[in-house]
Order: structure tokens, then sequence, then C-alpha cells
């Protein structure tokens, strides 16, 4: 199954879709897998060790006869990016890619062929093929999609093996060479610092070659450094051209489908470019999701038409199970619980929102007490909210970023993302926004509103204040933006989630529900779910429900990490 737009694939079925998950966990404690990673990783080194050394004087007189010494040197060239690349496909054969199987298994067989072009080294050129036997016996475990470019861990880590490679064959290189190459008999540290030099690109101009290896040596260290540098831009750049060719297109088709079947002020984020998106064959819903540490967390519901919706749920855990990741759905309505449990997940209550009847919201009675003498409080000191609509002036919008810049600075406060947006100016200016000033006409505070896609629902995103800012201030514009909501004919206004907020008398909860809500009630310490619950309770009159949906308790924890890591700004 694939994620991108167009795909022409049949929905993987229930019992396709185990069996994915079955061979995907089979596969990883297989020990061919781990043999042939091994292999793998021992045959590029074997290559790039193999070339330390001349070949033997013999060998290389019977191939003066065959080829010309050019091609041998290319053939030592070729050789050398073979090994390269075998060192870093071994970490995806480690992963049971299956691009990777094949990638290797070309690089095999061509590492076959020019170990003996080189300097007929049969016994390297056995070993290759020993690694195509491998491939061959152990080729059904190698079910896994390459990942789409977006997950900056892994490419991280290619880029340490990379320059790994690169240094550890200069240091060994310079340490095993023959005295008479260069007329030194070089120490590890000699070896370092010659290496640096020549990966740099520097080079050390007392340092002469006296053999024809030697000159050989010195210029694949160039060869080496430019391999290296094509494969971190490579690394590098190839999440760009996905977000600038493939996402745009994505999005645009997302956006279509929001637009005609959304239901909640989430889907309003789904449409942001740190997310990814996975759809069924039939283009007609989709899902939103970032992927963190191997770990895919869905923002929500997929979209779409409620007969899309099941397979589309079906065809996304089929997709984790190819590309090997867990997978976890975060912050769902209610609305499909019962499709989540056919296709065998499991649901964890997260919280719940808090909802304002707009119709029914009012500062009267004794329970709004407080809120009205705040209201009041703030009233007395000249304090006036103005809603500005986009697009926004300069000025006015500079005056908005200093007061998001003051509220950064105050400690735990930083720009997320996912479930939120954050400042940005084109996004700002595009925006409706509520702003409290003093009475000389100074930025207090302010909120953005934006579109929540169930019908008669409107919702805001940022809320900043200046830290200096009266108390109360943030409680009065809140008040007014809700106010000045229903005066536009909204009937509801979303407050947002507050986590592991309980259970109402109706609801059946499990015993595992029960013990992790119970167990963050206790770590208060680190959480305080309550007080946020608190504070979105002074203007709430209702409250629904949302959840987490995963597969296996073991993914729970992951559910937390994941979401710190797509939340940060990178």
């Amino acid at each position: 199954m694939q994620s991108s737009v167009g795909t022409d694939k049949a929905t993987v079925s229930a019992s396709e879709q185990s069996a994915v998950r079955r061979d995907r966990h089979a596969s990883v404690r297989s020990p061919i897998v781990v043999t042939i990673a091994l292999v793998t990783l021992g045959s590029g080194i074997l290559n790039l060790y193999s070339l330390t050394h001349p070949a033997l004087s013999e060998r290389l007189a019977l191939l003066f006869k065959i080829f010309p010494l050019e091609f041998i040197t290319l053939s030592r060239f070729l050789l050398l990016a073979l090994g390269f690349a075998l060192v870093v496909s071994s970490l995806n054969i480690l992963r049971r890619k299956r691009r990777a199987w094949q990638v290797v298994m070309v690089l095999a067989l061509l590492s076959a062929v020019f170990h003996l072009t080189k300097g007929i080294d049969y016994e390297e050129a056995l070993l290759s093929l020993v690694l195509v036997a491998l491939l061959l016996a152990g080729r059904r475990h190698f079910t896994v999609r390459s990942r789409r470019p977006l997950d900056l861990g892994p490419a991280a880590q290619r880029l340490a093996v990379t320059l790994l490679i690169g240094v550890a064959y200069g240091i060994a290189g310079f340490w095993l060479l023959d005295p008479r190459e260069f007329g030194i008999n070089f120490s590890w540290r000699e070896a370092v610092h010659q290496t640096w030099l020549y990966l740099t690109l520097s080079g050390d101009p007392r340092l002469v070659p006296h053999t024809r290896h030697a000159v050989w040596f010195l210029e694949s260290l160039s060869f080496m450094t430019i391999l290296m540098v094509v494969y971190a831009l490579t690394l590098l750049f190839r999440p760009a051209l996905y977000r600038l060719k493939t996402a745009s297109h994505e999005r645009d088709v997302a956006a279509d489908i929001v637009a005609h079947d959304g239901r909640s002020s989430l889907d309003f984020f789904k449409l942001w470019p740190d997310k990814s998106y996975f759809f069924p064959p039939s283009t007609r819903a989709f899902l939103a999701y970032s992927v963190g540490g191997g770990f895919a967390l869905v923002l929500g519901d997929p979209v779409g038409p409620e007969d899309e919706i099941e397979s589309t749920i079906r065809g996304f855990s089929a997709f984790c199970g190819e590309n090997d990741w867990g997978f976890a759905y975060y912050q769902t309505l209610p609305d499909f619980l019962p499709i989540y449990e056919r296709c065998g997940l499991s649901t964890l209550k997260l919280g719940e929102d808090a909802i304002v009847d707009l119709r029914a919201f009012t500062l009267e009675g004794k329970r709004r007490k407080g809120l009205r003498e705040s209201m009041h409080k703030v009233e007395r000191q000249g304090i006036d909210v103005r809603r500005h609509e986009p697009p926004l002036s300069d000025a006015l919008l500079a005056e908005l970023k200093a007061v998001s810049d003051d509220w950064l600075q105050i400690p735990g406060r930083r720009e997320r993302q996912f479930t939120l947006g954050r400042f940005e100016a084109e996004y700002i200016r595009k925006s409706p926004v509520l702003v409290a000033v003093d009475r000389n006409g100074v930025v207090l505070a302010f909120v953005n509103t934006i579109p929540s896609y169930r019908k008669g629902e409107t919702t805001l995103d940022l809320m900043r204040r200046r830290s200096g800012a009266p108390n109360g201030v943030m409680d009065y514009v809140l008040v007014k933006t809700m106010m000045d909501a229903r005066d536009r004919g909204f009937e509801r206004f979303s407050l947002g989630l507050a986590p592991m907020s309980g259970f109402q008398e109706q609801e059946s909860p499990t015993a595992e529900e029960r013990a992790i809500h119970a167990l963050f009630r206790h770590l208060t310490f680190i959480f305080s779910f309550s007080g946020l619950r608190a504070y979105k309770a002074k203007f709430a009159t209702g409250w629904e429900p949302r959840y987490i949906i995963y597969h296996h308790a073991l993914d729970l924890p992951r559910v937390g990490t994941t979401l710190a890591r797509v939340s940060e700004i990178r």
C-alpha cells in the first residue's frame, strides 16, 4: 500500500494485515536476517580493506594481458564505492527493507566481478557470492518498504556511519600500508592526521608517494570524500524535495476532502506542513500522521465519507506493518470506536474536550461569580478587546510578535506543532485575531481564531499575553472571543483537550484505563492535568471524550515519546 495519491492497490483485509504483523515480528527475530546483515557489513569492510593492499604481482601481470591499466584502476574505484554502499546498506538489511535486499543483491554481484577485475581476488569474490546465496535464501524475510524521507533520526544515523566509514578507511589504509609505499611507517596518530588532511581535501605536500599503489590510495581518499558528500547531500535534500513535490500535491487533495467531510477542529491542523498523508486506493479519504523514532502518530480520525473509514484504517495498519512502524491514533472522536474495534485495535480514553454551548453561556449565576468579578476588574483598568480581520497590517503583526516573544520567555513556554499552530507571520496575518489593549493602545494579549470543520463550531489556536499583563486579562479576552463568536452565529466553542480528566458516570472504563489514569493523577509533580481541566471548567458547559487508539499496550509509552518528538519544532 503506497501512501501517495493515485495508488491503485486493493485494500488489505484483516487476515492479510494480521499476517503482515506476524511476519514482521517473526522476521525481526530471524537469525538469517541478522546473518545477512553481518555478512553485508563484512563484505563491505572487506571491499575497503582489500583496497589498502596492492594486488599480488603475478595476478596483476595476468590482468595486464587482458585489461588495460585504466580499466583495472576504474575497477578499484568502483569497488571502493561498492564497499561504501554495502556498509551503509547493512543497516537497512537489518531493518528488512525490501529495496535494500534488491540493492545489496546487485552490489554483491558487482563486487564479485570487480574483485576479479581489480586483482583476480577470487577469495573476496567468493564472499560476495556467499552473500548472494544468503540473500536468495532469505528473500521472503525482506518485506519492509522504504520509509518516506521525513524522519531525521535514521538520516542522522546514516550520516554518522558515513563519516565513520571514511575515517576508518583512511586510518586503516595509512596504518596498514607497506613502508615502501611512502617511505614512512605510519603510527596510528600519523594515520589519523593524514586521513583528516586528505578527507578534507587539504593534503600534505610533504607526503610523496613512491609507488603506483600509493598514488592510487591518495586519489581514493579524495574519491571517498566525494562519496560521503554526495551521500550526505542526498540524505539532507530528500526531505526537502519530498515536501516541495509530493507533499504539496497530497496536501491539496487532503484540503479538498477536509472541506467536504471534515468533522472537528483538529482537521485544521491536518493540513499543516509537519504532517504526512495516507490515502486509501479510492483517494476519497485520508489520515494525517507524523513519524518519530519509527512510530507513526495519527492526528485524530481519518477524514472522508463514512464508508471509506474502515478501509483507510485497515490500509494504514498494513502500511505501518510494511514500514516496520508502530502506530497509534491521537485525540480521536467517539464516532468511529466500533470501527477501530473491528480492526483489532484497542481504546484508551485520553481526556475530554471542553465545549462551550454559546447559546447557553452566560456570566450570570453563582457558578460564574469569580469569572464575572475578574471581568469587571479588568474592565475597570481601561482594557478593551478589539477584533481585527485578515489580512493584518504589518504594524499590528509586529505588535503581536512582540507579545508572542514575551510570552515565549515565560518558563515552560515554547512553540510546538502537531496539535496546534505556531507564530508564523503569514499564518497569523491570515487569521482573525482578538486583541486586548490598554488605555494607551498597547497590546497586552491576543488570540487567533481558526475554523472548525464541525458545523456551528469555532475555536482558537494561539493564546498569548505579555508577562506583565494584569491578572485576568486572558480570561477577559477568552470570554470576549466567545461572545463575538456567538454574535457571528456560532453555536459551539471548543476550548480543546483536558488530558486525563476522569470518566463520566455513564462510561465503563477498562481496568487498564483506570490504572493509567490513576497513575497520571499521582504524577502531579510532572503533569498538572488537573489544573488545565480546572481552568477550562470556568467556561465549559459540557465535555466530550477523546481517545488514543492503539494496537498493543506496549505501544502506549511510545505515544508519549513520539508526541514529544513530533511536537518539537526542528
